[in-house]
């Protein structure tokens, strides 16, 4: 007979904590890009800069569609550049400083040069617009702790060893509660097996937390 109480026993020593925690809303991320194919040159940030207003008006369009107030949201350009000739790209953010010395630092770094005198061609503008979710810190409840008694107990084998065992239904733990341990906690879509000496309880967002002292 395989002795799943050491199995599982085994398991929860080697993971540490066992907890399921609020998933926190993540931000809406759009990536628009358009091909242009033009040189590094006098008059070209003109040409660049039109490009660029013609993204962030569509992406401004979605975001404010999405519910998303200005202020809500963040607009990063960047430039696909490379030198004439070559068949890769680099990828630049635009800020404030000079596109040419910003794109010669860049293949610096990476491949160990910069042909300065080469020519430069910027191949693709990227825009990547985010709509900024309000993160609220969710409060859990403010609960006093108490030790609850199973609902029913029966057997379970841990160690090799025939274990009286507490059975709880886990609709009706609620926040605060403490289990006695070894127990094993009921639900429709699982069933948790909780060998002693692990503390577990439900804290104050109804999550059930099992954590572990260390190796045995």
């Amino acid at each position: 007979m395989v002795d799943v109480g050491e199995r599982i026993r085994r398991d929860f020593l080697e993971q540490g904590d066992v907890k399921l925690a609020p998933q926190a809303a993540a931000d809406v991320v759009n990536d628009q890009s358009q091909t242009v194919m033009l040189k590094l040159e006098r008059g070209v940030k003109a040409k660049l800069d039109s490009v660029f207003r013609h993204l962030e008006r569509n992406a401004r369009a979605k975001l404010t569609a999405e519910g998303f107030r200005s202020d809500r949201q963040r607009h990063e350009l960047s430039l696909a550049m490379r030198y004439e000739g070559q068949s890769f790209e680099l990828e630049i953010k635009v800020g404030s400083g000079d596109l040419a010395e910003s794109f010669h630092r860049a293949h610096q770094a990476r491949y160990g040069y910069a042909a300065e005198k080469n020519p430069i061609e910027v191949v693709t503008v990227r825009l990547r617009s985010s709509g900024l979710v309000e993160k609220k810190k969710e409060r859990g409840r403010t609960v006093k702790s108490r030790i609850v008694e199973p609902s029913e107990y029966s057997s379970a084998y841990f160690d090799g060893k025939k274990v009286r065992t507490g059975i709880y239904k886990r609709e009706e733990l609620d926040a605060g509660m403490k289990l006695r341990t070894p127990c094993i906690v009921k639900e429709y879509s699982a069933t948790s097996l909780i060998p002693a000496g692990v503390r577990a309880g439900v804290d104050g967002f109804g999550n059930l937390i099992v954590e572990c002292a260390g190796r045995a």
